[in-house]
């Protein structure tokens, strides 16, 4: 677990996607704040998260409950003038690989903003099928 969360933390850090292609399980889930069906597979996930980490401005997170393979990260970040709290919920298996990601942010008008601006980035490049 130590190991995972420590990769996961260089990715935050330095946005270097193949850090993704070893933490990440090949079909990983990831469940955003805007839709109800999640995405599937690691293509996906990396894209999202690399987006985010470039749409996020002085991200950090406050706290981490940690729990077997069970993580709760709450951050904070800036979302153009809006400032917005968040909790990554992350699950891994016993490889220590992310199976399942889940995002939950507020305030409203925060996570409207991250909507919009995730989905024309995400559209730029094509993938948010």
């Amino acid at each position: 677990m130590t190991d995972t969360l420590n990769h996961w933390h260089k990715f935050v850090e330095t946005q270097d996607a193949s850090i993704l292609n070893e933490i990440l399980a090949d079909d990983v889930q990831f469940h955003s704040p805007f839709v109800w069906k999640p995405k599937s597979g690691k293509a996906i996930t990396t894209i999202i998260l690399t987006t985010v980490t470039k749409v996020f401005k002085e991200f950090r997170y406050v706290r981490q409950i940690l729990d077997g393979n069970n993580w709760a990260l709450e951050f904070e970040a800036k979302i153009g003038e809006l400032t917005l709290r968040g909790v990554d919920l992350i699950k891994w298996n016993d490889a220590g690989q992310i199976i399942d990601f889940e995002v939950m942010v507020r305030p409203a008008n925060a996570l409207q903003a991250l909507g919009m601006e995730m989905g024309r980035r995400l559209e730029q490049i094509g993938k948010t099928s």
